[in-house]
């Protein structure tokens, strides 16, 4: 594994993931099958905090810092209809979508991945997200083709089991196939993601 304290150059964006969250308690937390969801094309990460200076001695004494929630916009090829009725909790008859008053979306989990130069990824999992219904926007095509794209916004919190919102790793070792393999949220998970390095495929 790279050195911790080794400067980095990071780009790209790959492997969106996300898993539905069942289960979040103070003695557990469980997730459905992880699931891919191809055509990452941006995403951003931002936690809302709140700070409040305390004074003493005449001047600042120390700040006091809180965690909101985290504001998450990921931009993908294309939603497709089952991710949809995944996250959105939609009825279906055949092939039809139904959106309902009455739909309840699930709390999920979001993967993904970027490059770091050298060799070896930056992995994210964040951690208990909960989708707000997506705009549908199209255009008419004017003389070229170009693709719409669907964005997806999102608010995270931190797990009630554990607190924990996102995990991160640097590595060289562990391949997106271990990382992706299921929700990596505590110290037994991630102790089992990084001695999981089988050397498998990087695709």
């Amino acid at each position: 594994m790279a050195d911790k304290k080794e400067t980095k150059l990071i780009h790209g964006l790959s492997d969106f993931h996300i898993a539905v969250l069942t289960e979040d308690s103070k003695t557990a937390v469980e997730y459905e099958a992880v699931e891919e969801m191809e055509g990452a094309v941006d995403v951003s990460v931002t936690p809302n905090t709140e700070s409040n200076t305390k004074y003493a001695d005449n001047g600042a004494f120390a700040v006091l810092n809180s965690l909101g929630d985290i504001d998450v916009e990921l931009t993908a090829v294309d939603l497709p209809q089952h991710i949809q009725t995944k996250i959105f909790g939609n009825d279906t008859e055949g092939d039809v979508v139904f959106s309902n008053v009455s739909d309840d979306a699930a709390e999920i989990a979001l993967g993904f991945k970027a490059q770091i130069q050298g060799g070896g990824h930056r992995f994210y999992w964040l951690l208990k997200g909960k989708p707000e219904l997506a705009e549908t926007e199209h255009k008419t095509d004017e003389g070229t083709v170009e693709s719409q794209d669907a964005k997806l916004t999102m608010k995270f919190t931190p797990l009630k089991h554990n607190g924990n919102w996102k995990a991160q790793l640097d590595s060289d070792k562990v391949t997106p196939a271990d990382w992706f393999k299921e929700v990596v949220y505590d110290k037994a998970t991630a102790r089992a993601v990084q001695g999981n390095t089988s050397g498998g495929s990087e695709e």
